[in-house]
């Protein structure tokens, strides 16, 4: 299957409450229009470039070969895991242990590869988001993910985990959550670079949509076979990844005219271990939500989103769950939600 399938119509039967769309108007204008430079504009530009270098002023930053040289970049300097005092904030003692061990086993499984991978371009990826995603910019995320699952009319009735991606192009991150219920507060204990959409002329492309998205039977997931397309990609990862799928959405995509509204099918997948996974940490996708191989491994094999399907496993055992691993090793409280914000945009509490 396509990393993502679209169209400008309506599909009969599917329905698309208000708190799934990207937030934008069906009809109308165009929300926006790509702005293009003409020649004329680019020859002023660097004409401007040269005048400046000749005067010796500060320009734009000098290209590679120019910079000073300067060490490989390390990984950030190690402190206090940030998961560590996520957790501290949950009163229970069983959930707040299992936070701790959840956190520790996506700090050493996920993070520290995508660290390793990226750790000598520490200047093209913000790697201190990865070690140390700071206070702030955790109880923005934390504020905006409470505010969407509740205007979504969410089952918070019970604690569960869940995922929170911002699309926000200068983050581009992944973050494991944990919903207490008891004190209706979020907690982050993992952190990774995701892949959102990014919209290309002449391209099947979407902006990945902003809200909230339930994993539902509905919508069964499947499994990559590992295929490669004509470009020698395998688009959904490596044979045996999983592909969380959500569901018929409305999200921007471009036109000829312009940017409008329009349907897509919304997953959550692996993407090439060799082209795609270097590419993480920037819009890269055709509106899915892009994860590295070893996030895909660590939510598939934790049943994070898998909340229904392990309630099916356990009071139909004559349905055969092939989609759930073997060898899992499901969390206490698996969730279902994936919620899509844009530290751009601010929160939606506000």
């Amino acid at each position: 299957m396509r990393e993502a399938v679209g169209s400008s119509s309506a599909v009969r039967g599917v329905s698309c409450p208000k708190a799934h769309k990207a937030g934008f108007p069906r009809t109308g204008g165009p929300l926006f229009r790509q702005a293009g430079v003409s020649r004329v504009g680019r020859m002023a530009v660097a004409g401007l470039l040269a005048v400046l270098l000749t005067a010796g002023l500060p320009g734009p930053t000098l290209a590679a070969k120019d910079k000073p040289s300067q060490p490989a970049a390390a990984m950030p300097a190690k402190g206090k895991p940030f998961y560590e005092a996520e957790a501290a904030a949950v009163a229970d003692a069983a959930a707040r242990q299992e936070l701790l061990e959840v956190g520790r086993q996506f700090a050493e499984a996920v993070t520290a590869r995508t660290m390793a991978r990226f750790s000598g371009k520490a200047g093209q990826r913000r790697l201190e988001l990865l070690n140390d995603p700071g206070q702030a910019f955790r109880d923005a995320a934390r504020a905006d993910a409470l505010a969407r699952l509740q205007a979504a009319s969410a089952d918070l009735s019970a604690s569960q985990y869940f995922v929170y991606a911002d699309r926000n192009p200068a983050t581009q991150l992944l973050l494991l959550a944990y919903y207490d219920a008891d004190a209706k507060r979020v907690a982050f204990v993992g952190a990774d670079f995701i892949s959102s959409g990014k919209l290309r002329p002449r391209e099947d492309s979407f902006i990945t949509p902003v809200g909230v998205f339930e994993h539902l039977p509905e919508n069964w997931g499947y499994r990559a076979e590992g295929t490669k397309n004509s470009k020698g990609w395998r688009g959904l990862g490596a044979r045996g990844s999983r592909v969380w799928d959500f569901g018929y959405q409305q999200a921007p995509r471009l036109f000829r005219q312009g940017v409008y509204d329009s349907q897509m099918r919304l997953l959550m997948h692996a993407t090439d271990p060799d082209q795609g996974e270097p590419r993480l940490g920037g819009p890269d996708s055709k509106g899915c939500v892009r994860v590295s191989a070893a996030a895909n491994a660590f939510l598939d094999n934790r049943s994070i989103l898998d909340r229904h399907y392990e309630q099916i496993a356990a009071t139909d055992k004559e349905r055969d769950m092939w989609l759930l691993r073997r060898d899992r090793a499901p969390v206490s409280h698996p969730g279902s939600y994936l919620v899509v914000g844009d530290s751009a945009q601010g929160s939606a509490s506000n």
